[in-house]
This record gives structure tokens, C-alpha cells and sequence, in this order.
């Protein structure tokens, strides 16, 4: 019985040392992000909620993509990328007109998503503008 152990590790090692491991390419943002935004029209909310937390970790390299597919013709992609763009936060500020027009979408899933973006785009105002705005 031993000696089929040490047939058997000699067997593995050989082979370990035979199949070098192969080197791992990272891949390019812009196919990834593209992928990710392409898969936004899956109708799953949970599935969009994941892969705009993903797009939202490659940040601003994102918002141009997001941007156009807001304005495309799948209902769960405009509200993926609207949600998504929210995620990014100040760094989609240049997707405030396109967000903006998307208050204005038939579905009112896309817009509730548009809102929810807006307001997490918007700089805070500082509590002393805030006070001051109230007291006129």
C-alpha cells in the first residue's frame, strides 16, 4: 500500500512540474465596464443591484457608458444605470442633463433610480447655507 502512495505523489509532482502555471492578463476596464453595462438589462433587481455596486467600484472610467445606456431603448438598463450612476456618487456629475431628463421617463422605475442619483450627485450643502436659507 505504501508503495502505490509514493507512486501516486511522485505521479502529481511530475505532472506539477510539468504544466507551468499560466500567466493571468488583467482585462481591459472598457470591456469590462461595457459587459457589465450590457448586463444591466437583466430583468432580475437583484442581479442590477450587483452589477451596479461592480461598475460602481471601476467609478468616473463608467459614467460615459452608463450614460448612454440610460438614454437606450431597455427599460432595467436605464434604471441599472441610473441606480448605478447614483452608486458613483460626485463623480457622475457629468451625467446630471441625462439624469435630469430621466425624471421624465414613462417608467417610473427609471425615474424613481434618476432621483435616488440626483440626490446622491448633489454636494451637501453646508449646515450654516442650510440655516441661512431657512431664515429668509
Amino acid at each position: 500500500m505504501r508503495q502505490w502512495g509514493l507512486v501516486l505523489f511522485g505521479w502529481t509532482a511530475a505532472i506539477a512540474v510539468a504544466a507551468p502555471p499560466t500567466a493571468v492578463t488583467e482585462p481591459d476596464t472598457k470591456d469590462v465596464v461595457k459587459k457589465l453595462v450590457e448586463a444591466l438589462k437583466d430583468p432580475d433587481p437583484d442581479v442590477r443591484q450587483n452589477l451596479g455596486s461592480a461598475l460602481a467600484k471601476i467609478g468616473s472610467d463608467a459614467v460615459e457608458p452608463l450614460v448612454e445606456a440610460l438614454k437606450g431603448d431597455n427599460l432595467d438598463r436605464r434604471a441599472g444605470a441610473a441606480y448605478t450612476l447614483g452608486l458613483i456618487g460626485s463623480n457622475a456629475k457629468s451625467a446630471l442633463p441625462a439624469l435630469l431628463d430621466a425624471l421624465k421617463d414613462d417608467s417610473v422605475e427609471v425615474r424613481r433610480q434618476a432621483s435616488y442619483a440626483v440626490a446622491r450627485i448633489l454636494p451637501d450643502k453646508p449646515a450654516r447655507d442650510r440655516a441661512a436659507g431657512e431664515k429668509k
